[in-house]
């Protein structure tokens, strides 16, 4: 899953777009100059962008299954389909996948559910040969298929429980149907479809997709994983991304701090609060142009194991030219604007304790 990784050159992108539901609009206030913004959720935030920026990709992940979207028109299998052909392209998509790992190990589908409207399908790839180990583990791909009919859209989801089953396990069939129907009942009684606005609990993700349990998720082991991210982008040169990443491992995320504040040790910081949250903002101007800023606030009080401190960085760049009806202003005025346009949607710590 790429929910950590997604952040790629926007050269792949083009000015495509990721269609969103009915959001607000507001005019943000800067000396004399005015601009027109929408509210957009991201997980348990909102945010408060300029007009022209869209979505271009959003991931979200816990334990026991994971949600890329792309961009409509991207030409990433995957995400959100939609129309009358929707379960037919995921099929392809999926087979595709079996196709890809069958170059490396026989496989064979073990599952294929296409009835209710949480569509299964999961196939075995027998490893041992690619492994050169008889006592390789069984390896497991399985996918979900969240169809929603009134919408004639329908939503892939990677399923995470399974993966490897160690070869000794006494019954593999058994253990492999638990965890399916673990990550079915996790799928069909949390992911939704409601329309942006609203104040709903849990993660609320692009297209009226939400995540909606009362609580966040744990490990067996009683570790909290929640991780998510959106990147947004106006076709033009202005970046906006928002990253969320849950760290179970204290050692982890101090690395993760301490290679941020390296990197940007040259740049200089201010102390800035976004959603409540304590940071640091860097901003440094653009490579290519004077008229550009570069900036990442990253939080400073975050915490090992916990959703509500959980490590947060917001990245991108602005170049004050895309937006003319701003000038003289900067892009650093904008900037800081945009940045203090991130806030908790009402509810989104609902149920959130640690």
């Amino acid at each position: 899953m790429k929910i950590v990784l997604f952040l790629i050159g926007l050269s792949t992108w083009g000015s495509q777009s990721m269609a969103m539901d009915t959001s607000i609009e507001s005019q943000i206030e800067l000396g004399q100059r005015s601009l027109t913004l929408v509210r957009h959720c991201a997980g348990r935030f909102e945010l408060e962008l300029p007009k022209d920026m869209t979505l271009l990709e959003a991931g979200y992940g816990q334990p026991e299954f994971s949600i890329d979207m792309y961009a409509e028109g991207d030409k990433t299998e995957g995400g959100l389909y939609r129309g009358e052909q929707r379960l037919e392209q995921w099929l392809s998509y999926i087979d595709k996948k079996r196709q890809k790992d069958s170059e490396f190990s026989p496989t064979e589908y073990v599952i294929q559910e296409l009835k209710p409207h949480l569509k299964t399908v999961s196939f075995h790839a027998d490893i041992r040969g690619l492994m050169d180990d008889d006592n390789a583990p069984y390896s497991f791909t399985t996918y979900f298929f969240q169809d929603f009919p009134e919408q004639q859209m329908g939503l892939s989801i990677q399923g995470l429980a399974i993966g490897h089953i160690p070869r000794n396990v006494e019954n593999v069939q058994e253990t492999f149907n638990s965890r399916v129907t673990w990550m079915k009942e996790a799928i069909s009684e949390t992911v939704i479809h409601q329309p942006w606005p609203h104040n709903q609990f849990g993660i609320c993700m692009p297209n009226g997709i939400l995540i909606n349990n009362s609580s966040p998720v744990q490990t067996q082991q009683g570790y909290f994983q929640e991780n998510y991210a959106f990147e947004f982008f106006n076709g033009k040169k202005s970046i906006f991304r928002l990253l969320v990443v849950v760290y179970s491992d204290e050692t982890a995320l101090k690395q993760e701090i301490s290679q941020v504040s390296g990197l940007l040790s040259f740049i200089a910081s201010s102390k800035t609060k976004v959603a409540g949250r304590n940071g640091r903002l860097f901003i440094n101007d653009g490579k290519y142009s004077d008229t550009e800023r570069e900036f990442k606030w990253v939080s400073t009080d975050s915490k090992v194991n916990s959703v509500r401190f959980a490590h947060i960085e917001i990245e991108g760049k602005i170049e004050i030219d895309d937006y003319p009806e701003l000038k003289p202003l900067n892009a650093t005025d904008m900037v800081v604007a945009l940045i203090n346009g991130v806030r908790v949607r009402e509810n989104g710590m609902e149920g959130v304790k640690r």
